[in-house]
């Protein structure tokens, strides 16, 4: 309830940001920890959605469409006719084909492209850069096709190191945006001219960033694209106000 009452002050009451950056630290940055877990849960429900049908798809495709394989004592063998157009348009290929007959010439006409033999893969990177992927490199090595799709549901784990890592990217992105904030109220602040310290405009940086975030979060859900310099004039029309107030007798309490 005190994350939502103070989310909607810092959005509707410009009055109240002077209040604002006479909190305690602990207090902002709770604030900021609570409010960027908010934003965090918003946009990983998108990264979750892309990631389970990524897995979906990948699922689909080696059952529906790869061919039965073993690979085993650094050799894959595939059964069915040879070769397999695993993927192609005007610039690129994917050739499956363990049967001899292809060689890395297929993949001349293409800017890129990579070749899966029996005993090596052959990666064209572009016109200039080609590599070769010995299979003996992984010699102790042995699955199927039935191996591969019975591990293909262990992926969705690969969802919380994911999550982990944007949750202290957009924690650490909160901190420092906060801090570019700061320097934009103090250029403001030379012509308000107001006395006010560096933690204090701080703090009220932190707060002046809840609805430019919430519209980045949110953004992508409706299929616009806020330009950057937006978030900042947002974040810093809040701080223009809250200067202007700065040293006014009566404000706002939350």
């Amino acid at each position: 309830m005190i994350l939502y009452q103070e989310v909607w002050a810092s959005i509707t009451k410009s009055k109240v940001y002077p209040q604002f950056a006479k909190r305690s630290w602990r207090h902002t940055l709770l604030y900021l920890f609570l409010f960027s877990s908010l934003t965090w849960l918003l946009g990983f429900l998108g990264i979750y959605q892309n990631v389970s049908q990524g897995i979906e798809e990948i699922q689909s495709k080696i059952t529906n469409e790869l061919p039965d394989f073993m690979f085993a004592q650094g050799v894959l063998k595939v059964n069915g006719p040879m070769p397999v157009i695993l993927y192609k348009d005007l610039e690129s290929i994917v050739v499956l084909d363990t049967s001899g007959n292809t060689d890395e010439s297929i993949l001349t006409p293409y800017h890129s492209g990579m070749l899966i033999l029996a005993d090596r893969m052959v990666n064209k990177r572009d016109q200039a850069r080609t590599e070769e992927i010995q299979y003996t490199l992984f010699s102790g090595v042995s699955f199927s096709k039935e191996t591969m799709v019975s591990w293909i549901p262990y992926l969705k784990w690969i969802q919380f190191p994911i999550a982990l890592i944007t949750f202290l990217y957009s924690f650490i992105a909160y901190l420092i945006n906060a801090l570019w904030v700061t320097l934009i109220g103090f250029l403001l602040n030379l012509f308000i001219k107001t006395k006010i310290t560096f933690v204090e405009m701080y703090k009220m940086s932190v707060y002046a960033l809840t609805l430019p975030l919430i519209l980045d979060t949110l953004s992508p859900y409706v299929g616009i694209v806020l330009p950057g310099l937006i978030f900042y004039v947002v974040a810093g029309l809040y701080l223009a106000l809250a200067l202007s107030l700065w040293e006014q007798d009566e404000l706002v309490q939350v």
